[in-house]
């Protein structure tokens, strides 16, 4: 079995302090997410996860795109890179980077779920021939991505895999299970096509996209449940979990 070789202590260096974990759903109305898979080259696939999380092969990444028209938080823009993984026998994706436009809902985010939230311009725009996304950094494109030849489906036809998430805690460093559920009113598959990708500036510079797997876009409505697990890092995800409560 594959075993993630990165140092938990250097890899959440930069991860965000989780002052509480979240007890109450974060409800977010009137979403429009754009999602991409890309696969990515295999060389430094051991060093970009901690021993808890275990490589897939191929490896992966996820591109996460969306705005939330209403939440707790006020309205608010995501964007998230994470690296397709497993915890135990459960597929999952470890967060790399994360951008949200809307202070207010990222440091709710950092405090609650150890999303690793930086200040970001996000857009996420529906077209008919297919959704688009862009986010910049002080006015740079960081990363341009596109669905190209979109096709209604089924929401029945949507799986969506939960996250782990480093951040540090009063007990020490921590991977945060990030559970989230859909309720989708719209849903398109397609192909997707990056424009744009500054590794480095979403957290990771090895990461290098070499072939298109799928994308969705869909409207709807996304909850953020509270937390159940926190695993830790260094050790086995069958040794490390713990139920939270």
């Amino acid at each position: 079995m594959l075993i993630g070789t990165a140092d938990p202590e250097a890899l959440a260096a930069d991860a965000p302090y989780v002052t509480s974990l979240a007890t109450e759903p974060l409800v977010c109305r009137g979403v429009e997410l754009l999602q991409a898979v890309y696969e990515v080259h295999s060389a430094a696939r051991l060093d970009l996860l901690p021993p808890a999380l275990h490589p897939v092969n191929p490896p992966a990444i996820t591109l996460t795109v969306l705005t939330a028209r209403e939440s707790e938080a006020g309205p608010f823009a995501l964007a998230e890179t994470r690296i397709v993984c497993r915890s135990g026998v459960r597929s999952r994706g470890f967060q790399v980077s994360c951008f949200v436009q809307g202070a207010a809902a990222g440091r709710l985010l950092a405090d609650r779920w150890g999303f690793k939230a930086r200040a970001a311009e996000i857009e996420v725009r529906p077209r008919h021939l297919g959704t688009t996304a862009v986010v910049r950094c002080d006015g740079a494109p960081v990363l341009d991505l596109r669905m190209l030849h979109p096709q209604a489906i089924s929401a029945a036809d949507v799986q969506f895999t939960d996250s782990m998430q480093l951040a540090r805690t009063a007990a020490g460093h921590r991977l945060v299970q990030v559970e989230r559920a859909y309720s989708i009113e719209t849903v398109e598959r397609g192909r997707p096509s990056l424009r744009v990708f500054d590794g480095a500036a979403l957290g990771e510079p090895r990461l290098r996209p070499t072939q298109p797997v799928s994308a969705l876009a869909l409207t709807g409505e996304l909850t953020i449940r509270p937390v159940r697990y926190v695993c830790r890092a260094d050790i086995s995800a069958f040794e490390g979990t713990e139920r939270v409560g």
